[in-house]
């Protein structure tokens, strides 16, 4: 059976079986099988070809791309264990029926019995070319009239500290 579960940040995951369709399309916008509400994901992101058991993944000239392990792809034959990103959308296929597989299996593998095993990543597998589609500028000012008056301020207190310093000693001193 070959599944693709679908980590959209901030929901829960999708888990869809792959077997009984031709084909599943995979967007942003209503009219695809697999409509999912994230701001990096095309209208029409990408489509999943099943040809007689044989699993196909198509990107449809997406804005932020389709990528199978890391790699952006235009096309791709998925295979059991692969990590796919549709934008910022993280996905994994699985295919029990793949000869030597132990991907699920309790011999090992993250498969849904055992849990999902995480480790950290030594790079980013972001694209170079990857765009923030916040709809929010990320504006920062620098308030040099603050910055003058806060230097100042220290300054004082540094002057007080001083004639208070200064003053004990001098009391001391008579």
């Amino acid at each position: 059976m070959a599944t693709i579960t679908i980590y959209v940040p901030d929901q829960e995951p999708i888990a869809l079986a792959l077997d009984g369709y031709e084909q599943v399309t995979i967007g942003r916008g209503p009219d695809n099988d697999l409509a999912l509400n994230h701001a990096s994901l095309s209208g029409s992101h990408a489509v999943i070809h099943n040809v007689d058991g044989v699993f196909q993944l198509q990107d449809l000239g997406s804005t932020n791309g389709t990528y199978v392990n890391g790699e952006a792809i235009s096309e791709a034959v998925l295979s059991n264990g692969v990590r796919v990103r549709f934008g910022a959308v993280e996905a994994v296929f699985e295919d029990e029926t793949e000869a030597g597989s132990d991907f699920g299996t309790s011999s090992g593998g993250s498969g849904y019995g055992g849990g999902h095993m995480a480790e950290l990543a030594e790079t980013s597998n972001r694209p170079a070319d990857f765009k923030n589609l916040s709809p929010i500028e990320k504006v920062v000012k620098k308030n040099v009239l603050g910055q003058v008056a806060m230097l100042v301020g220290v300054l004082a207190i540094l002057v007080v500290v001083a004639l208070v310093v200064l003053s004990a000693m001098m009391k001391a001193v008579d």
